[in-house]
């Protein structure tokens, strides 16, 4: 599983990847195969903000979610969210203390990793 994050820190994104076994990344570019987070610094040069964009869109495919925390902190989230295939653009409340967001990211990670894991016959 490919997770993007947005606005949570350093160790919230740390502390998710070790529950879930995810390996903590700085690029859509640097998906790997065994599962990542890619936790996205604060957006704010054009120039890194095409990077990023142009990156999510190669790699639309392995993307299997984007969270972000606080959207109303994110100054390009319409452009995050445009980017972001369809179905998979998730966005929690920015105002929540550290325990509130890490239960609420658990319980949605949660249900996604079920999805993924469930056999179609």
């Amino acid at each position: 599983m490919n997770i993007v994050l947005y606005g949570v820190t350093a160790d919230v994104a740390e502390r998710i990847a070790e529950r879930y076994g995810l390996k903590v990344v700085n690029s859509p570019d640097k998906f790997d195969a065994s599962g990542t987070i890619v936790l996205v610094p604060s957006i704010n040069a054009p120039r890194y903000l095409l990077a990023f964009y142009n990156a999510m869109l190669r790699h639309e495919e392995d993307v299997d979610a984007v969270i972000i925390c606080g959207a109303d902190s994110c100054a390009a989230v319409s452009t995050v969210h445009y980017c972001t295939p369809q179905g998979k653009f998730f966005t929690l409340n920015g105002d929540l203390d550290a325990g509130e967001l890490l239960a609420e990211l658990y319980q949605l990670l949660d249900s996604l990793f079920a999805e993924g894991n469930q056999i179609n016959f």
